[in-house]
């Protein structure tokens, strides 16, 4: 009996030591879904824009330090929302990488510079935006595609009531397509 306790702990503690060298850190974020009329209606102005620069630094933001990408996007277009008055957009994201220090923000909007895009923003109080709903807000745009179909953002996690959220209904769409329905999702 003390041979076969003995064995059984040989073997879990083997299997155990196993499963642990071999196994992979696993990761995963899920948001909730939001839907068209939701990402319209809490956004002030949906755009079409480029990004031209970024530049990252320190915010406080709920009472802690955080490190925040700042990054400026000229205005090409609007889709179906009150146009801004600027012609280029100060826009929040949170994360980024500043003297060596790093901060990844999961489901954040990736905007990258140069990278055209359609996107939903919020005003802060200070004038900024924020991408409403982080990634499910942004949309690149391949100028190559003459269509100009929106694509998924690159950093969208994974959606919680995907069939009914904005991302599936605009992904795939053209451009002048998705500007008739956030028209319409505004009341316009």
């Amino acid at each position: 009996m003390l041979g076969t306790s003995r064995r059984s702990a040989l073997v879990a503690l083997g299997v155990g030591v196993g499963a642990t060298l071999l196994s992979r850190a696993a990761s995963a974020t899920v948001v909730r879904g939001m839907t068209l009329d939701e990402l319209v209606q809490r956004s002030q102005h949906a755009v079409i824009g480029t990004p031209l620069s970024a530049e990252c630094l320190y915010l406080t933001i709920g009472g802690r330090r955080m490190l925040v990408t700042e990054t400026q996007i000229r205005v090409e277009g609007t889709l179906g929302l009150l146009a801004p008055s600027e012609g280029v957009l100060t826009v929040r994201t949170l994360g980024g990488q500043l003297d060596g220090a790093g901060e990844l923000v999961h489901g954040q909007a990736e905007l990258r510079v140069g990278r055209l895009c359609a996107a939903f923003f919020e005003r802060a109080p200070d004038g900024a935006c924020w991408v409403t709903g982080m990634a499910q807000g942004h949309y690149p745009l391949d100028p190559a595609d003459a269509a100009w179909v929106l694509r998924a953002s690159p950093q969208l996690p994974t959606i919680r009531d995907w069939k009914r959220s904005a991302v599936k209904r605009l992904v795939g769409m053209r451009l002048s397509e998705a500007e008739r329905l956030v028209a319409l999702a505004s009341g316009r």
